[in-house]
């Protein structure tokens, strides 16, 4: 039975106290702590993903710019080849002994062998009118009427488009036919230019069309002799390419015979064949990017942890405090300051909260006190002495009904006691001399003098003495007036009120 009152009690008090406002305010710490953990979440996978998206760009920035770069040195290298082979294509004294009459020892020493010693060109070729190979050399190894070329031949498209050249840029000169002069158009325009693959090796080949440079001598109408000039993409050709690049690890890789995947600059032919391809070894920037993006995230990331925890650190001590100040207020709200029991305004809503249930399941017990001989303490003794005594009487009060209710002091020397579910006449006229027993004891007052007070006790019990507040407090009421009126000092039921008045 006690411990089903000292749960009713705890369910009575958790209707009306709002404690758990205080709880959920020690809740908004953390709260805000998880908000800043998302927060810097987000902060972080954001900076990862612009570093991500940063350094993606920027190598295929780095990567685009490096392509260029490679681009515009391997058109360099066939302007230099289409400036050297105009040296020695236009000129009168070629067209005279090799389109007029074929001198070999020109060929040989004058023509060949300058463009190998003098400008490095790996293989050079004369081709005649009829794609009859007139020339080619080796380096310095030159052999004569060699072979015909043929429409499978990868050197006859590079031909036919060098004619094309001449015949786009021919003019009429005494005699015959010239082509126009070097200052009126780019070099690269008089020539075809392009890769092959040249007995299993990877060239570089230029083709123009051999024609008089002063107009001495001039062509006759058909197709011009044309010097087809080869580089072979090897380690000197690349050491000079990458003198203008200065790219890490620059080479050449034939396709044919490599297992490279993805090669960055794939070297193609006329006819759209991929030969191979350049590659070279790049740092790319994207990793100087993470480089510096790391550090910064967990910078940023450290500075926003460590202003997390000062914000909810400070916002804990803050709604601590609040909860705390609320308690306190919430405590003297409901609790009398002098005696430290609850005051009126709980005991009405533990009354209101009971009366809430249904009464004949839920029956309950209402206890009316009020000291005897009280304001003769106030009076002989002085106040203080009174405040002492009502201290007293709380304490004892408080002892003497334990967990079996809730004591209240409603008035300066008014006591009631809530005793739920708690009907039985014996035991409340059981407790009810426990605690006339207890007041009647004598008070020791702060001045050493000792005060002796008594209580007189009205009881009522609902529902059978009344189901409304009204009700069971005037029937308390009349049976502490009659406890009064019997001699004070005693505990008197409502039954026994009403049985006297019937």
């Amino acid at each position: 039975m006690a411990g089903k009152k000292m749960v009713t009690i705890s369910t009575m008090h958790s209707r009306y106290s709002d404690r758990s406002d205080f709880t959920s305010k020690g809740h908004i710490a953390k709260l805000a702590l998880s908000l800043a953990c998302v927060l810097i979440v987000l902060a972080s996978v954001s900076l990862t993903f612009i570093g991500l998206v940063a350094s993606r760009e920027a190598d295929r920035q780095a990567s685009s710019n490096q392509q260029l770069l490679l681009d515009s040195a391997l058109n360099y290298q066939f302007a230099l080849m289409a400036r050297d082979q105009l040296s020695l294509a236009r000129w009168d004294t070629s067209v005279l002994k090799i389109s007029q009459n074929f001198d070999r020892d020109f060929v040989i020493d004058e023509f060949m062998d300058s463009l190998w010693f003098d400008f490095g060109l790996d293989r050079s070729l004369l081709v005649g009118p009829d794609n009859k190979v007139l020339a080619e050399s080796f380096e310095d190894d030159v052999r004569f009427n060699t072979r015909q070329l043929t429409s499978n031949d990868p050197l006859y498209q590079i031909v036919e488009q060098a004619r094309a050249t001449f015949f786009i840029h021919r003019i009429t000169i005494p005699g015959g036919f010239g082509q126009q002069l070097i200052s009126s158009v780019a070099p690269g325009t008089q020539a075809a230019q392009g890769f092959l693959l040249l007995d299993d090796q990877v060239v570089m080949v230029n083709a123009m069309a051999i024609v008089p440079d002063d107009g001495v001598y001039a062509l006759a109408e058909g197709n011009p002799v044309v010097l087809v000039s080869a580089i072979h993409l090897g380690k000197d050709f690349l050491a000079d390419l990458n003198d203008q690049l200065s790219f890490s690890d620059l080479t050449f890789i034939q396709l044919q015979s490599s297992s490279s995947d993805q090669p960055l600059h794939k070297i193609i032919s006329p006819s759209g064949e991929v030969l191979g391809a350049i590659s070279w070894h790049s740092a790319m920037p994207g990793q100087q990017i993470w480089r510096t993006v790391i550090p910064v995230i967990v910078v940023l990331a450290t500075f926003l942890a460590l202003v997390a925890i000062a914000i909810a650190w400070k916002i804990g001590q803050l709604t601590r405090s609040l909860a705390t100040s609320e308690q306190h207020n919430f405590h003297l709200a409901m609790h009398d300051t002098l005696s430290g029991l609850a005051n009126r305004l709980q005991f009405k809503r533990v009354l209101t909260t009971a009366l809430k249930e249904d009464i004949p399941t839920t029956p309950f017990t209402l206890i009316q006190g009020d000291l005897d001989r009280f304001k003769k303490v106030n009076d002989t003794l002085g106040h203080a002495a009174g405040d002492t005594v009502i201290k007293t009487v709380a304490h004892r009060l408080t002892e003497a009904v334990g967990s079996a209710g809730l004591v209240s002091r409603v008035g300066g020397d008014e006591f009631v006691i809530f005793l739920p579910d708690c009907v039985e006449r014996s035991r409340v006229k059981e407790l009810a001399d426990k605690i006339i027993a207890a007041i009647s004891l004598p008070v020791e007052t702060e001045n050493g003098e000792f005060a002796e007070v008594g209580i007189s006790l009205g009881i009522a019990f609902a529902p059978d003495n009344g189901s409304t507040s009204e009700s069971i407090m005037a029937a308390a009421d009349g049976a502490l007036y009659m406890a009064k009126d019997l001699g004070r000092n005693r505990a008197i039921f409502a039954d026994d009120v009403s049985a006297k008045y019937q």
